[in-house]
C-alpha cells in the first residue's frame, strides 16, 4: 500500500508503525532486533541504520516515529530525567525528524513523563518541540487492555505536528472487539515482587517488563490457575504484546522476553500510528485547562485536559495462554516470594500463598545458591509466616494493585 513516507527509529521488533505501510527508513542498534526487523520488511531492500546518533541527512520523510528509551523515567528507574543519557536519545529523535523536514512526530514513552522531576521534563520535551516548529501537539495514556490484550500497559503517546488535525488525531475514537471474561481462571502477577506490590490482576497480567534486576530479560511474570504457579512461556509474551512467532532461527528465550518486554504493543501502535497518518476525527472533548493530566492538546496558548468516554478492558487472559503447560516455578523461586512478602507485609491471596507454600517445602526444581537462602529464612519466621497467612483474603476479593 502507497501512503505517507515515515522513518522510525527506537525500532525495537516494530509496534509503533502503519499497519500496511512499511518505514522508509528504520532505526535499530540491537543486533537480534536488527534480525527480526529484517525478516519482517524483507530487508536489504529497506535498510536499518544501527545509531540513532549516526543518522545523518535521513530522507524526506512526513513523520518520525519512534518509542525512545524509557530508563531514565520510568517509575521503577533512577528518575533521572530527560537529560540522562539514554532518556536524552530523545532530541536526537527530533533532530532527525527536522532533518527529515518531517511535518509530524509520533512519541511514545513511559506515562511518568507526566510527572517526574514534578512535570519539568514534559515541560523540556513540548517546548523543544514547539521550538522546532511542531506548534500543535497532543499527548494521552493508552492501556493495552483498552485494545484487547490482557495485559496492563499504559503508555503515553504524544504527536507533535505542524499540522493540527494530525496532532488531535491522537485523540481518535478507540474501536476493538474487548473480551471481558469475568469468570477467567488465570491470574497474573509479578514473581519478582513481594518487597513492592506483585500486582496480582485477576484475568489479565501486570506489565510485561525486561528483567526486574538485570537487562538479561528475566521474564517477571507469572500465572496462577488455582492449583499451578508458572512463568509466562516466550510466545506467551508475545502473544500479550499483540506480536505471532517470531520467525527468527537462532533467538535465545531471553532475547526473546527482552525484546517482548520492550515492544511497543503492536494493536495501540497500530492505531496511534494510522490515526495520526489517516487524520481520523478526534472524540475526545476539552474539560478544561490542565497540566500532567493523562490526556490532553496545546495549540499554542493553553494546555487543555481532553476527556475520553471510558473504554472497556481485556481481562481474557485464558484465551492467550498455551494449554497444558505445567512447568511450576521453582521451590527457591516461590520461598523467595514469600519471604519478600512476609518481611514487607504486602498482602497476596491466600490460595496463591498456600501454593507457593506447598512448592517451596518440597524444594524441587533448579536449586542455585543465592546471596539470601530463602530456605533458611523460611524456617526462622515461621511465626510471621503463620500471622501473615492468617492476614490473607481469598482471590475472589483480592485487589492487588500496578506499580506502573
Amino acid at each position: 500500500m502507497n501512503g505517507p513516507a515515515y522513518i522510525s527509529v527506537f525500532s525495537g521488533i516494530g509496534g509503533l508503525e502503519h499497519p500496511s505501510i512499511a518505514p522508509i527508513l528504520l532505526c535499530e542498534r540491537d543486533k537480534e532486533c536488527q534480525k527480526v526487523l529484517e525478516s519482517r520488511y524483507m530487508l536489504p531492500q529497506r535498510q536499518i541504520v544501527e545509531d540513532v546518533n549516526n543518522l545523518r541527512s535521513p530522507p524526506k520523510a512526513d513523520f518520525v516515529v519512534g518509542g525512545w528509551p524509557c530508563q531514565d523515567l520510568s517509575s521503577a528507574g533512577k528518575q533521572v530525567g530527560i537529560q540522562g543519557e539514554r532518556s536524552g536519545l530523545f532530541f536526537e529523535m527530533l533532530r532527525v525528524a527536522e532533518e527529515a523536514n518531517a511535518h509530524t512526530i509520533i512519541g511514545e514513552n513511559v506515562p511518568n513523563l507526566l510527572h517526574v522531576n514534578k512535570g519539568r521534563d514534559f515541560v523540556a520535551v513540548k517546548e523543544s518541540l514547539i521550538r522546532s516548529g511542531y506548534k500543535y501537539l497532543s499527548w494521552r495514556v493508552l492501556n493495552s487492555r483498552q485494545f484487547g490484550l490482557p495485559q496492563d500497559r499504559n503508555r503515553l503517546f504524544i504527536v507533535a505536528s505542524k499540522k493540527e488535525a494530525a496532532a488531535m488525531a491522537l485523540h481518535a475514537s478507540i474501536r476493538s472487539d474487548v473480551k471481558t471474561h469475568n469468570t477467567s481462571k488465570f491470574s497474573g502477577f509479578y514473581w519478582t515482587g513481594g518487597k513492592r506490590s506483585i500486582c496480582f490482576s485477576r484475568g489479565y497480567v501486570p506489565t510485561l517488563k525486561v528483567g526486574a534486576t538485570d537487562n538479561r530479560g528475566r521474564g517477571t511474570v507469572a500465572v496462577f490457575d488455582g492449583t499451578i504457579v508458572r512463568k509466562l512461556t516466550q510466545n506467551e509474551n508475545l502473544r500479550l504484546q499483540g506480536f505471532g512467532e517470531l520467525d527468527v532461527p537462532g533467538l535465545s528465550i531471553s532475547s526473546i522476553l527482552r525484546m517482548a518486554g520492550n515492544a511497543v504493543a503492536l494493536p495501540v501502535g497500530h492505531f496511534v500510528v494510522s490515526s495520526v497518518m489517516e487524520n481520523a476525527p478526534p472524540v475526545g472533548f476539552k474539560s478544561g485547562f490542565a497540566r500532567g493530566c493523562n490526556s490532553g492538546f496545546f495549540g499554542g496558548d493553553l494546555d487543555w485536559q481532553i476527556d475520553h468516554e471510558p473504554t472497556p478492558l481485556a481481562s481474557n487472559l485464558d484465551d492467550f495462554l498455551d494449554r497444558g503447560v505445567n512447568q511450576h516455578l521453582s521451590s527457591q523461586a516461590c520461598a523467595g516470594l514469600i519471604v519478600r512478602s512476609v518481611r514487607s507485609g504486602l498482602k497476596m491471596p491466600s490460595e496463591l500463598f498456600d501454593v507457593l507454600y506447598q512448592s517451596a517445602i518440597k524444594r524441587t526444581g533448579k536449586l542455585k545458591a543465592s546471596r539470601a537462602n530463602s530456605f533458611e529464612a523460611m524456617s526462622e519466621m515461621l511465626s510471621e509466616m503463620i500471622e501473615y497467612r492468617n492476614s490473607l483474603k481469598s482471590s475472589m476479593v483480592f485487589e492487588g494493585e500496578n506499580d506502573e
